[in-house]
């Protein structure tokens, strides 16, 4: 009876052995999004579930943080592992701009584009403002000071020939920003988010406005040297009383690895992520726009060699 009370616990104490091993096989790494009310960390939290779920041996934690900057920081410190970063402040970081002009972080490899920031320059439907060329001599509410979009903005207005001086720039947020349009404070609003955009279908509900087209050729030639922005379209229909397509620039989010993180477990990752889009598009409204064909706009940093893999056998690289 005691030998087989004995067996009994030995087999209890080799199953829960066995446990302890399995568990402890899972290499654990962080993903770091953003702040939990913005778009980062409900699409980073979705992608984490996908790679925990299908990745063996693999558990992701999605870390709220302070998004791209503190994000690239902890990249650079080797905090973790993933994150998600405008593609803006990643090519910043990466060729060591300010606020990295310090030191740049050069131990990070790409892994997809995920939905695009579209720059989007609202005004009032009977305004005479026609193109960009016509904000000389107005009030632009450009993004808080220091923002990505700020930083944006500046550099579109300044492939039109138009700089601070020109026009009398605004640092408000996109909450600011439509309130002072609405009250004729500023002449021009920029939002830059995805599309739809909540701040510009509010001041589309109340007002009548309109959307300023880019000048493409322009756009074109400026972009050559600037991988973090591609030029799309915002559909006509997209808000109320917007009845033609209109040119826009867009900056979008990315999905970023430490360059030391194994080719296996990168190429695992990414085919994971585009084998379960539908989690992601269940995470936020935005998850819609992350599509394969689009996995490489704007991407401003080199790709990671197991994303690259990945790519090249789905076609999108040769």
């Amino acid at each position: 009876m005691r030998s087989k009370r004995m067996v009994g616990i030995l087999v209890v104490c080799i199953v829960l052995l066995g446990s302890l091993v399995s568990a402890g096989a899972a290499e654990r790494i962080s993903l770091a999004t953003g702040g939990t009310a913005g778009t980062y960390y409900p699409i980073g939290s979705a992608m984490a579930s996908i790679i925990t779920k299908h990745v063996p041996g693999v558990e992701v934690t999605a870390e709220a943080t302070g998004a791209s900057v503190a994000n690239m920081r902890m990249m650079a410190s080797g905090q973790v592992e993933l994150m998600m970063g405008a593609s803006t402040t990643v090519f910043g970081g990466y060729s060591g701009q300010p606020p990295f002009e310090n030191g740049a972080v050069t131990n990070i490899r790409g892994i997809m584009s995920l939905y695009p920031e579209i720059f989007q320059f609202i005004v009032l439907k009977d305004s005479p403002m026609k193109n960009l060329y016509d904000l000389k001599g107005k009030k632009v509410a450009v993004g808080a000071p220091g923002s990505g979009t700020e930083v944006n903005v500046k550099l579109i207005m300044q492939a039109h020939g138009l700089e601070y001086s020109d026009f009398s720039p605004q640092f408000l947020n996109f909450g600011e920003a439509v309130t002072a349009l609405k009250d004729r404070i500023v002449d021009c609003a920029v939002v830059a988010a995805g599309v739809p955009t909540s701040a510009v279908v509010d001041v589309s509900t109340s007002l009548d406005v309109r959307l300023v087209d880019l000048d493409t050729k322009v756009m074109e030639e400026f972009l050559k040297d600037r991988p973090f922005l591609h030029i799309t379209q915002i559909p006509k229909g997209t808000y109320r009383g917007i009845d033609v397509d209109v040119s826009a620039a867009a900056s979008p989010a990315l999905l970023v690895a430490r360059d030391d993180v194994k080719d296996e477990m990168v190429y695992a990752i990414t085919k994971a992520i585009f084998d379960n889009l539908d989690t992601i598009v269940a995470s936020h409204v935005q998850g819609k726009m992350l599509k394969l064909e689009t996995a490489l706009n704007a991407m401003s940093i080199p790709l990671h060699p197991g994303a690259e893999k990945y790519y090249k056998e789905m076609g999108v690289l040769k």
